[in-house]
């Protein structure tokens, strides 16, 4: 008997709009209402169109594609701001979860996350009841369970307490494994943890031989190339580490982070001239996971180029020069990020902005498109994972491996007196990935993880550590989700 008609028809203009560029020629879907789900999974073809719906909505604004990226989590993170009281973000920055207009997006974000997991849990379905026999099927039931654990692993970030400071009874989220409206158990915080790393344990086991990770600049059909834009075998020992590290498992955070650095046939860190190779997608040789999407570019214009003057635009945190520490610049050591992902702009008032231009240099580049797609797991995260997890045993090897870090982007060592201490070296590796990884969506969750006081982009207001603050308010239609 046929099912309901198969939602990745009404995803159809998502995934067109997502692949326009690159895979043009084999991601045609039929058009909404047109294809029932029975059609749909009777070959390989529908399978790929299905995992490509997947990965578009991941790149929609609700979510990667702005929200849990550039957009409102970096701004939770203090890493940019509009500092005016009639734009929506002023009230993020403050953490004004009960404006209305905040309520939105984070409404969104949560429905969002979980549409996709309904997704990826329609196909996980469907592979298992599948008779069809093709190579790609195990790959692609591995990439499923991967993402299941990566997409409620942002969930509980944002919307439960932290790991290190939780205990047996603390709510975690509702953990989605079935595609159906029903509602979802609400596991405990340790209990979500769990079923994120049995998905992750499933999806390693299947992408055990998932060995080659690339970008393809030019379209194909071959769905085991450019491995970097699919949830690939490395991308799940990445999300393992992350997993690892927020649970306070050195151990094993350090395991799947050296797995991912010692790959270096797919990975490297060079020194490097510029930033040029490595800021935004497809971040050669650093793209551990990432997703296209070149429609982006007009966005990103408006929200950060579109004024100079304080007030008038998303400007970057006004302490980009002591972040970096540009004073102490030389003609041997001078942080590349600093221009790469930033520029000073000096305005009527004589104050100083800075445009973020990490992500598009200017309007010209508009119709140029040099942003092709999103970085969601990049090759230096892995070394600061592994360098904090080793600190303890090995201080002068958790010191080099920020160093690595450090030398390619045009730094020399690290001053001893920044790392002596294990305070310092956290207050250090905090600054270190604001430095690296503006635009990226990960600084709210190292402020969470860190639980210290921290200052807002403005350098004027001081933000105490609190659940408030770290824990973003469930919606309040969560029923549909397993709701209280």
């Amino acid at each position: 008997m046929k099912r309901t008609t198969y939602w990745i028809n009404l995803l159809s203009a998502i995934v067109a709009m997502v692949f326009a560029t690159s895979c043009n020629d084999f991601l045609s879907v039929h058009p909404a209402g047109e294809v029932d789900e029975e059609e749909q999974f009777s070959s390989i073809r529908g399978y790929r169109n299905a995992m490509y719906g997947v990965y578009g909505t991941m790149a929609t604004t609700n979510l990667y594609g702005r929200n849990l990226g550039y957009g409102f989590v970096d701004q939770l993170g203090q890493m940019f701001g509009y500092d005016n009281s009639s734009e929506l973000s002023y009230f993020v920055n403050q953490y004004n979860y009960l404006h209305s207009g905040v309520r939105v997006i984070v409404d969104g974000v949560w429905t969002s996350q979980y549409q996709a997991i309904s997704f990826v849990n329609n196909l996980l379905r469907n592979i298992k009841e599948t008779k069809l026999n093709h190579a790609e099927l195990p790959i692609m039931q591995g990439e499923c369970y991967g993402l299941r654990g990566f997409l409620h692993f942002d969930l509980v970030r944002l919307f439960a307490e932290d790991y290190g400071r939780s205990n047996a009874s603390t709510r975690g989220i509702p953990y989605s494994t079935s595609f159906d409206l029903n509602n979802k158990e609400i596991l405990t915080l340790h209990k979500t943890y769990e079923a994120i790393l049995n998905d992750l344990d499933k999806a390693e086991a299947l992408l055990a031989n998932d060995d080659v990770v690339n970008i393809e600049t030019a379209a194909t059909s071959d769905y085991l190339k450019g491995r970097a834009a699919f949830f690939n075998k490395y991308a799940v020992a990445a999300t393992k580490a992350r997993v690892y590290y927020a649970m306070g498992d050195t151990a094993n955070a350090a395991k799947y982070a050296k797995q991912v650095i010692a790959s270096t046939s797919n990975f490297a860190l060079k020194k490097l001239n510029s930033m040029a190779d490595v800021k935004r997608f497809p971040a050669k040789n650093e793209l551990i996971f990432g997703l296209y999407n070149n429609t982006l570019s007009s966005d990103i214009a408006t929200t950060f180029l579109s004024q100079t003057a304080r007030g008038t635009f998303t400007e970057a945190r006004r302490d980009v020069e002591d972040l970096y520490e540009t004073s102490a610049f030389s003609a041997t050591s001078a942080d590349l990020r600093y221009t790469g992902y930033y520029r000073q702009n000096t305005t009527a008032d004589g104050l100083k902005s800075y445009s973020f231009v990490r992500l598009l240099e200017s309007d010209a580049q508009i119709t140029s498109a040099p942003l092709q797609g999103l970085t969601l797991i990049r090759l230096p995260e892995m070394y600061y994972i592994l360098s904090e997890c080793t600190y303890d045993n090995n201080k002068a090897e958790a010191i080099r491996l920020l160093n690595v870090v450090r030398n390619s982007r045009g730094l020399e060592n690290v001053a001893n007196a920044k790392v002596a201490t294990r305070s310092a070296f956290d207050k250090e590796m905090l600054r270190e990935r604001m430095r690296e990884m503006p635009g990226d969506g990960q600084i709210f969750y190292a402020l969470k993880h860190y639980n210290n006081a921290f200052i807002d982009y403005r350098g004027i207001t001081v933000h105490q550590p609190s659940s408030n603050i770290f824990v973003l308010p469930w919606p309040e239609k969560e029923k549909e989700f397993g709701g209280q």
